[in-house]
């Protein structure tokens, strides 16, 4: 048996006749595999479905076409809905388990996951045990959220993307475990069939625009929290708060270094504005998480 170009799985591969690879049955189709020739592939569709809604009626008394549309069929838009392969809820599962345990390893840093789990473990039994639940809760949110919004964004768009774990990731993963350091490298969303350079940075800008939304509505929540609640230095939810801004900040400002391959290389070589404004906004979220926040806490 033949192996997939994109996944390497040996299967009853088929032969794409756009761009003439070989891939398995669940990457066959030219949109599961971001086939090259996805152009051609729509202008296909489009004249199958334009054959099949109208005939034409040769009018030899005016020597006319007249196309008949047949009754009760209207045109339908089409829906855009995201996409996920088998592989790709694979990945993203095993992309959250790691995360998880890296935010259980930052519990017990700078020692690792062993006292992670014990600290943990401590709060569990406590009456704050939503704290460390909501740690753990706004680290994963806050990684798959930006991951996500390049695969909607990238689909939006009409392009193929899907997240891959990869070996960096685990090797990454697996040192931020160990040793509690919050490295945000467990895997990769790949995409391919971009337009423009405009639809390439949009996609890349999802990312840390998420981010920083991310942020944004937990500052906000942080300023309802002292009007409502009133200032304490005890607040465990103002604590909870900005640890989620400080980490959304530090996520985003590390994906917009404008070097391949972070998100940021893409942005500035596309609009170098509105990539400077996106890393002040970012950078001004990490100051009020850290100077701000406890202030008025």
């Amino acid at each position: 048996m033949m192996q997939c170009s994109l996944c390497g799985k040996e299967d009853l591969n088929f032969k794409c006749p756009y761009c003439n690879g070989i891939y398995c049955g669940e990457h066959r189709l030219p949109e599961s595999h971001g086939c090259p020739g996805i152009q051609r592939v729509r202008e296909d569709a489009k004249h199958r479905v334009s054959e099949s809604l109208e005939t034409e009626d040769y009018q030899e008394e005016n020597q006319t076409w007249t196309p008949i549309v047949p009754e009760k069929k209207m045109a339908r838009r089409p829906t855009k809905r995201a996409r996920f392969s088998a592989t790709e809820k694979r990945d993203l599962l095993i992309a959250s388990i790691l995360v998880i345990l890296v935010s259980i390893s930052i519990f017990g840093a700078p020692t690792g996951i062993i006292n992670g789990i014990v600290v943990f473990a401590s709060f569990l039994t406590g009456p704050y045990w939503w704290v460390p639940v909501g740690m753990i809760s706004v680290f994963l949110l806050s990684f798959m959220g930006h991951e996500l919004a390049h695969k909607f964004t990238a689909q939006h768009y009409g392009m193929w993307s899907e997240f891959r774990m990869t070996s960096m990731g685990y090797y990454l993963s697996a040192i931020a475990i160990i040793f509690s350091i919050p490295i945000f490298g467990t895997g990769t969303m790949y995409t391919s069939g971009a337009s423009s350079k405009e639809v390439n940075a949009k996609t890349s800008l999802a990312g840390p625009l998420s981010n920083f939304l991310f942020a944004s509505g937990l500052v906000i929540t942080a300023m309802l929290s002292v009007f409502l609640l009133g200032p304490s230095t005890l607040n465990y939810l103002m604590f909870l708060v900005r640890y989620g801004i400080i980490i959304n900040s530090v996520l985003g400002l590390f994906n917009m270094i404008p070097i391949p391959p972070f998100d940021g290389a893409a942005v500035k070589d596309w609009s170098k504005p509105l990539w400077l404004i996106l890393t002040l906004a970012l950078l001004s979220m990490l100051i009020v998480g850290y100077f701000v926040i406890p202030n008025i806490a």
